[in-house]
């Protein structure tokens, strides 16, 4: 199963809202291609994200708090917010690239962030969900209309893609992931 549809899964069960899971995946897959363990601009200290990752969970990397590399589905980067990240998969025993841990986590932050929820869950199109999500949580630096209009066509994509298929995914254990992982790491 791919990360855009275990994503859209996860999303879509929290939000029940096709347009609010699409706008906010229009902005994660602008943020990270969807991928997990996205470290940005890692290559300048000669390391892969799959090495970057490796070196989080295995405690050789000890600046990952501080390190203002952006991290993750939503590109976390502030200190606070990767500091929670990383408690989280210290204390589940779990990567820091595990992509369910990532969900949980941004559905445990997106909650302090009222207007961007009640928006998701009522968002009568897919720009709507896009824009809020853009600037009242990712926040990057441009936010201008070419940029909102990227975003919302990313998620447009999502909508179209899978607004009317329902997926019925179990959920991996920390221990099945790894085990699907031995060897390719």
């Amino acid at each position: 199963m791919s990360n855009e549809q275990i994503i859209w899964n996860y999303l879509q069960e929290k939000i029940n809202n096709p347009y609010g899971t699409a706008g906010l995946m229009g902005n994660l897959f602008a943020e990270s291609s969807l991928n997990p363990i996205l470290a940005n601009n890692i290559k300048k200290y000669g390391m892969t994200s799959e090495q970057y990752t490796m070196a989080v969970d295995t405690g050789k990397n000890d600046n990952f708090v501080n390190d203002k590399i952006a991290y993750g589905l939503a590109q976390w980067c502030y200190h606070t917010r990767k500091k929670a990240l990383l408690d989280i998969a210290r204390s589940e025993k779990k990567s820091v690239g595990d992509i369910y841990l990532q969900l949980d986590y941004l559905w445990f932050e997106l909650q302090s962030y009222k207007t961007v929820i009640n928006t998701l869950y009522s968002a009568k199109t897919v720009k709507e969900a896009s824009d809020v999500v853009l600037l009242r949580y990712e926040k990057p630096a441009n936010q201008s209309d070419k940029v909102k209009e990227k975003r919302a066509g990313f998620g447009q994509k999502y909508y179209d893609k899978y607004a009317n298929v329902k997926f019925n995914i179990p959920k991996l254990n920390a221990t099945e992931i790894l085990n699907s992982l031995k060897g390719t790491l």
